[in-house]
């Protein structure tokens, strides 16, 4: 199976007249592909089959493999330097020549014709999505009337790459030449399909028959859209481009001679229409013809920040640097033609033409009669125009159930089949050449529209006026017949006195006849029905809400029986009542009702009491003691020993809010909380020192800290023992006592263990066991009038430091990165400055012991 060729983007396929052989005629025939410049040697079919068949369409003779002839590249040669970004166009053309055809003459002639699939998917005006659609190309070689069977085919020549911006202007020469000097006129043209995926290159081909599929708007007259033109003279494709994508676009060119059709060639190209920046859009609405007045409003859509000259074809002009929308008002009545420059000094500026239409005024208009179904509504024209005759109108009744819901009449009708609000626009266009659309939106009913008085209670005493109304005109009728206690049932509003449960209607008619009928259901009552809640004990202050039933909706009226104040006109309502209090709650009907009430006995809630707040000692307990209540419950309970009783034992440990929740058996139920806050000062951070060793002979200040008074013990030796900083002059190894108080009298406690020892000197123990039995078990010199200690270093005998520390009375515990390591000998070395200033340096060994 051949492979898919979706880098086919375009085909051509035309014939030359050699010569006659006896009575046959000799042509070749050329096919042209359009490739995609990326095409490789491998996706280029080297050789293809054309077809060829009678102009009746029978099968004649296949010409099989045609071989390639030749590849020719094309790019964009002339690029815009005003494009910011020029995108790169390029393809190639692959030349399919058949060599000498003979084909004896008819009338009917030949098609000549190739098949290949598939399009590539991503189309933007026909469908190729599903990678199944093909293409046909071929060319008709005409009989041999009036001689042209010697004839020679056109064939289009102006083969470039052009840049298609999106949305701007662009102008693409898609003329052809003949080679006999006939005349040719050229259209845009349908594509055809062609092959499929099961079999993309067949042996034979099918002569041209089904064309593809157009996606909306585009078609095969506006292949580029409603913007783009072919000039039917020149070729030229001129115009606005649509939105970026891949457009296909074919173009047949008719051949004459004296004015005689020959006949019709075609060619297939595929666009590219890319999203071009220039440096500078002029931009503008192509035409103002609205005819609204003199005065127009000019839009401005151009590129920003640019210089704007305005030519507005009446002798004035405008430049300025704004894009606002701004207005000019012409003297008389004209067609103006507009010119709008922008950076019109700049080698990319660029222009904008619009035609502005003053011929005021033009005011379309309308007015709609009937709007029920069942009659077609008629549209009148009251459309008003001050200079020239109406020559076009065009009616859209916005009908989406039927397609052609369009008319050109000046007044019609239309008939809608369903209900339901629809959009009409009548277009208007003048002789002058002004159009304006006017738009209304009609609610179409298949019943009209009314509003009639909701179901409703009445007194059997009372009577009740009915109503009905209706934004159309038309009629009213009140029934059922035979009418029952009604006046006026020809009018919107009748009087009614029913005296039993009774149901009306009413039917109101339209001017067309359509008709709406609806019932008003009206409920008689001889007497009311109220109910309110039974008495009952409340707190005092506490809010009530009152609620009451009613076999109805009647006006309810809540009153305060002491105060004779209204409290409310709602069946619930709150109120706070005082110590003892009634109300009363009525329904009202017309002239009938009914009454209920309820009282109230204010009862007053627990007066809780907890104790007023205090301080404590950490560790210090103390009692609790509420009162007002019957039942108590205190919390937090964690450090309560009795939280039910109203008397309980507390140890808190930190400061505590204890909350005691009062209720009473009085009536009340309420519960009420009291609180007490036991404010715990924390633990005293009593601290005497750390113990440590004193020269024999030397004063040592001790320093203690913590509380706010200090008492050391025993007084031996000390300077005072009521202060924090006593000095000592004892000379033995002696453990003080200090106690510290706070402000509000707690206590904490410490002792500092001093030794004295001969110095200034540095003792270091020969051997330590850090077995973890707490004696002996840290190696540590201890330093005796020594200031400052510089190191201690201990090391193994090969020389590797295993610890070091300058901190005082610091040791090691016989490891090394957290490791325990052997028993052995290991080398210390240890250096400090004594009191005199002197560095003193001592080393040994000590023997560590497992």
């Amino acid at each position: 199976m051949a492979a898919r060729a979706d880098h086919i983007i375009g085909g051509e396929m035309y014939y030359t007249f050699l010569r006659k052989n006896g009575a046959n005629n000799v042509y070749s025939i050329t096919l042209k592909l359009f490739l995609r410049c990326d095409a490789t040697s491998a996706q280029i079919d080297q050789a293809v089959n054309i077809t060829v068949y009678d102009g009746s369409g029978r099968f004649y003779m296949d010409l099989k493999d045609n071989g390639l002839a030749d590849i020719q590249n094309y790019a964009v040669n002339e690029v815009d330097p005003c494009i910011i970004n020029p995108p790169s166009v390029c393809y190639k053309i692959g030349y399919y020549n058949t060599g000498a055809v003979e084909l004896p003459p008819n009338a009917s002639g030949y098609v000549a014709t190739f098949e290949r699939c598939c399009r590539r998917i991503g189309l933007a005006n026909i469908y190729s999505d599903n990678n199944n659609i093909g293409g046909t190309y071929s060319c008709d070689i005409p009989g041999n009337h009036n001689g042209f069977d010697t004839n020679s085919s056109p064939s289009f020549s102006k083969e470039k790459g052009v840049i298609v911006c999106a949305d701007n202007r662009f102008t693409y020469d898609y003329a052809a030449e003949d080679p006999n000097g006939d005349s040719l006129v050229y259209s845009f043209s349908t594509a055809y399909t062609g092959a499929d995926r099961d079999d993309p290159k067949p042996d034979r081909s099918n002569t041209p028959g089904e064309t593809v599929t157009y996606k909306p708007p585009f078609s095969a007259d506006q292949p580029l859209g409603d913007k783009a033109t072919i000039d039917p003279k020149t070729g030229i494709i001129s115009g606005i481009a649509p939105k970026s994508g891949l457009y296909i676009v074919t173009v047949t060119v008719k051949e004459y001679r004296n004015s005689i059709l020959i006949g019709e060639h075609r060619k297939e190209f595929q666009f590219t229409v890319t999203s071009c920046v220039r440096q500078v859009v002029a931009a503008m609405p192509d035409k103002y013809s609205d005819c609204d007045g003199y005065t127009i409003t000019f839009i401005n859509n151009s590129t920003p920040n640019k210089e704007y000259v305005w030519d507005f074809g009446d002798g004035n002009t405008l430049t300025t640097t704004s894009r606002d929308p701004f207005q000019h008002t012409y003297a008389t009545q004209n067609t103006y033609n507009v010119k709008l420059s922008v950076d019109k000094n700049s080698s990319c500026g660029d222009s904008a033409f619009a035609k502005v239409l003053v011929y005021p005024v033009l005011k379309p208009s309308f007015d709609a009669n009937g709007l029920c179904i069942t009659k077609p509504t008629q549209f009148i024209n009251t459309s008003t125009n001050d200079v020239g005759n109406f020559e076009y109108y065009k009616w859209d009744f916005g009908d989406g159930t039927i397609l052609n819901d369009t008319a050109n009449a000046r007044t019609t009708n239309w008939q809608y089949t369903r209900p339901g609000d629809y959009i009409v626009s009548l277009y208007t266009r003048t002789d002058r050449g002004c159009e304006k659309t006017f738009k209304d939106t009609l609610s179409i009913y298949d019943k009209p529209p009314f509003s009639t008085t909701s179901d409703t209670l009445l007194c059997i005493n009372d009577g009740l006026v009915l109503r009905a109304e209706s934004p159309m005109a038309g009629s009213y009728r009140w029934g059922p017949l035979p009418l029952y206690n009604i006046t006026g049932e020809t009018t919107p509003n009748p009087f009614v006195t029913p005296k039993v449960d009774y149901t009306y209607n009413v039917t109101f008619t339209d001017l067309t006849g359509c008709t709406n009928t609806k019932q008003v259901k009206i409920d008689v009552r001889d007497k009311l029905l109220v109910r309110t809640g039974a008495d009952s004990v409340i707190c005092t202050g506490d809010p009530v809400n009152l609620h009451a039933v009613a076999d109805g909706a009647y006006q309810f009226t809540w009153t305060n029986l002491a105060t004779r104040a209204i409290e409310g006109r709602t069946p619930d309502i709150t109120v706070t009542p005082a110590r003892s209090s009634s109300y009363e709650i009525r329904v009202d009907l017309g002239t009938c009702f009914a009454a209920d009430s309820i009282n109230f006995r204010g009862v007053d809630p627990p007066a809780a009491f907890a104790g007023l707040d205090t301080t404590i000692c950490y560790g210090e307990k103390l009692w609790l003691e509420a009162s007002g209540g019957a039942y108590y419950l205190w919390t937090p309970p964690a450090t309560l020993t009795s939280p039910r009783l109203p008397v309980t034992l507390a140890w808190p440990k930190n400061t505590t809010t204890y909350v005691v929740t009062v209720t009473d058996t009085l009536g009340c139920p309420k519960p009420v909380q009291a609180s007490r806050t036991v404010t715990v000062i924390p633990p005293v951070p009593a601290f005497a020192g750390n113990d440590t060793i004193v020269t024999k002979g030397q004063l040592f200040r001790l320093h203690g800290s913590g509380g706010y008074s200090y008492t050391w013990s025993p007084a031996e030796g000390l300077s005072n023992p009521n202060v924090f900083d006593p000095v000592t002059n004892i000379n033995r190894d002696i453990i003080y006592h200090l106690v510290v108080r706070t402000i509000e009298g707690c206590v904490g406690e410490d002792d500092i263990k001093i030794r004295y020892m001969t110095g200034p000197e540095i003792y270091v123990p020969t051997a330590f066991t850090p077995n973890g039995d707490g004696m002996n078990d840290v190696f540590r010199p201890l330093p005796v009038g020594i200031t400052k200690l510089e190191f201690f270093r201990v090391y193994n005998r090969w020389g590797e430091e295993v610890y070091s520390t300058n901190e005082y009375l610091k040791g090691w515990d016989g490891t090394r990165r957290g490791q325990r390591i052997d028993s052995g000998t290991y080398v210390w070395i240890v250096r400090g400055v004594n009191e005199a200033g002197i560095t003193m340096e001592r080393r040994g060994t000590v023997v560590l012991i497992r």
